[in-house]
């Protein structure tokens, strides 16, 4: 079933709904997370850090800059061809096209999801689990995480249509 652009999450929208899921407690922080994230969402090593261990995170529990940071990253790969399209219009230098292809991440990450098929909810839920597994979370809360991102992009593409 699909459905309509009115009716689909952007990707904050999706992040916020799984961190709810984890701890609703970890809600408040979000929007300063979100907002660390798509500053620079080409994942340059430093921003990382900073949204992943320091700073802003101090006051944070475990979830949120995980979701954050993993699932937005998750989403881009799987969007990465509409990314490379928008950022190849009429570019010349290598930073040119670096400043466009930041710009049109933070496009697609506010727009709304497009509808993911069962092959790529499934490479978004395992990308998510391999990163939290590489960053040493626990086996069973790295699979709690894709669990949880799972059951959210299943009930996106399971929402039924606004009636008239």
């Amino acid at each position: 079933m699909s459905v309509p652009a009115s009716r689909q999450r952007t990707t904050y929208q999706l992040v916020e709904a799984v961190v709810a899921r984890l701890d609703q407690d970890e809600l408040p922080q979000l929007p300063r997370l979100w907002d660390a994230y798509t500053r620079h969402p080409d994942g340059r090593e430093r921003d990382r850090e900073h949204l992943l261990g320091s700073g802003v995170l101090t006051e944070i529990s475990a979830w949120a800059p995980l979701v954050v940071a993993f699932v937005g990253a998750a989403v881009l790969d799987a969007l990465k061809e509409e990314i490379t399209e928008r950022s190849r219009d009429g570019i010349r230098t290598l930073f040119a096209w670096r400043r466009r292809r930041r710009q049109a991440m933070r496009e697609v990450l506010a727009e709304p999801l497009p509808p993911f098929d069962d092959a790529e909810q499934a490479r978004i839920a395992r990308s998510v689990r391999s990163k939290a597994l590489a960053l040493g979370l626990p086996e069973d809360k790295a699979q709690l995480l894709a669990d949880a991102v799972t059951g959210e992009l299943l009930r996106e593409s399971t929402t039924p249509p606004l009636e008239g």
